[in-house]
């Protein structure tokens, strides 16, 4: 999911906010954040119906052998839905770098292009990272489209072809149905609530202070 969900949010948003016209901006901003609107049960169905087969398909063209419930899909599909978390942030980040040093990097002769990979990225990346450790806390969050994709096989496995299920699944799974408080499901599912609230929690807490870094780096004085 982070590698469909970084690239195309970064990239995204370094157009919006150095190369998008203001209208062009107005209206694909937007757009884009539309998609953090969505149900996730709605990109669930659209992974399962849609992703997994053509995933499957593919595969088989190649001389692979992938399961319709695969791991690939879901994560290319909440990749798709965390795009809007990192574009939104990294732009902000990007529009807050001060001005005066564009105008430096070009002054001294340097393109627009190397002046965003030079300048801009360098100076916004504690931003961006945050905003990409945030898009990251909110995919180790996501249930149902695992569920309606991937499945809710517990399959250790480095392979995206086969089924297999995430922390929050196991949850679901154990805290369904009639079962004692002190039995071996409900516990289990207590401690891997724990575990999910500590990874989340500790990456919550680096974005969080990453950005203040970067806005005690790069706050402009008006006086």
């Amino acid at each position: 999911a982070m590698s469909v969900a970084v690239p195309v949010g970064l990239l995204s948003a370094i157009y919006m906010g150095e190369y998008a016209p203001t209208k062009v901006r107005s209206v694909a901003k937007p757009l884009l954040e539309i998609l953090a609107g969505i149900p996730t049960v709605v990109y669930g169905f659209f992974a399962a119906i849609t992703v997994a087969p053509f995933i499957v398909s593919v595969a088989d063209m190649v001389g692979l052998n992938a399961s319709f419930n695969n791991a690939l899909a879901p994560g290319i599909v909440m990749g798709i839905m965390i795009i809007p978390f990192i574009s939104s942030l990294s732009d902000d980040v990007i529009n807050a770098v001060p001005d005066s040093m564009r105008q430096g990097s070009l002054a001294l002769g340097m393109t627009k292009g190397e002046t965003i990979r030079d300048v801009v990225i360098p100076a916004a990346l504690p931003g961006i990272i945050s905003a990409s450790l945030l898009g990251m806390s909110r995919a180790l969050d996501e249930t149902m489209i695992v569920v309606m994709a991937a499945g809710m096989r517990p399959n250790l496995t480095l392979n995206p072809l086969e089924e297999m299920t995430t922390v929050t699944v196991r949850i679901v799974a154990a805290m369904t149905g009639d079962l004692e408080f002190d039995s071996a499901e409900t516990l289990s599912a207590f401690a891997l609530g724990l575990v999910l609230f500590v990874v989340t929690l500790s990456l919550n807490l680096v974005s969080v202070i990453m950005i203040r870094r970067f806005r005690e780096k790069y706050r402009v004085n008006n006086l």
